[in-house]
């Protein structure tokens, strides 16, 4: 009696555990299942704005709602016409970046979430009308900065990357055109802020988590009096520019 109790307690134990792997295998191709059939959605989204671009010849593209990446990036090398480029979704690697040179007449490039080296920051180089750089998810380093002083007409770099430090002050004080930085999670040391500082053109200025101090900043207001100055996300109470921005 004991050994058939034992018996059927086994056969349901096993027939208990064998379901469980198999709705754990259901489970995981619906999701599956639902990734693809996401990653088609955009795919097709994509391929429609894209032909609605060429059709009217859009000046500016906007991706912000669907992820592409590399292989799908080719289909905007048929707008090359484009003078503004936002990727907001997705990642794009140096692959992408290498075929924007294609792009004559980009003026703003933006592209978050993007880990762009210092390869990929060496083909953005060669976009010589290019104004407006935003790379908040960058994975280059001082000498990938030091790329962009190539760039005839850059005003305006927002930049962020995990491998910069102190020494890209110098790097980015050779770009002389430049009149707007924001620089987040760089640490930027007083003496970094002094290098900055000596830019000719430069009008307004973001540092987000540096390493700033106080005294730092009080000696920025006394040499330049009437940069625009934004620190963490907010106005420097020295700011004489102070205002509201829109939401």
């Amino acid at each position: 009696m004991q050994v058939r109790r034992f018996l059927t307690f086994t056969a349901a134990l096993l027939a208990f555990l064998i379901g469980m792997v198999w709705m754990n295998r259901l489970a995981s191709m619906k999701i599956d299942l639902e990734k693809s059939a996401s990653i088609n959605r955009n795919s097709e989204q994509f391929s429609s704005t894209v032909q609605l671009a060429i059709q009217e010849k859009w000046a500016e593209l906007e991706i912000v709602d669907t992820e592409i990446d590399d292989s799908m990036f080719n289909q905007i090398l048929e707008l090359p016409w484009l003078e503004t480029l936002i990727v907001d979704e997705g990642v794009l690697t140096d692959l992408s970046a290498e075929k924007l040179k294609s792009f004559e007449r980009l003026r703003h490039l933006r592209l978050r979430m993007s880990p762009i080296s210092d390869e990929g920051m060496m083909h953005i180089s060669q976009i010589e009308s290019l104004w407006y750089l935003n790379i908040p998810h960058a994975q280059c380093s001082e000498v990938g900065v030091s790329y962009l002083q190539k760039l005839p007409a850059l005003r305006q770099l927002r930049l962020s990357s995990p491998d910069l430090g102190n020494a890209v002050a110098n790097e980015i004080a050779a770009i002389t055109t430049l009149r707007s930085l924001h620089l987040i999670g760089v640490p930027i040391t007083d003496q970094g802020l002094r290098v900055i500082a000596t830019l000719p053109n430069l009008q307004s200025l973001y540092l987000d988590d540096s390493m700033v101090s106080e005294d730092g900043w009080e000696w920025l207001f006394e040499e330049a009096p009437h940069l625009h100055v934004h620190v963490n996300q907010k106005h420097h109470d020295r700011d004489v520019d102070s205002h509201d921005h829109d939401s």
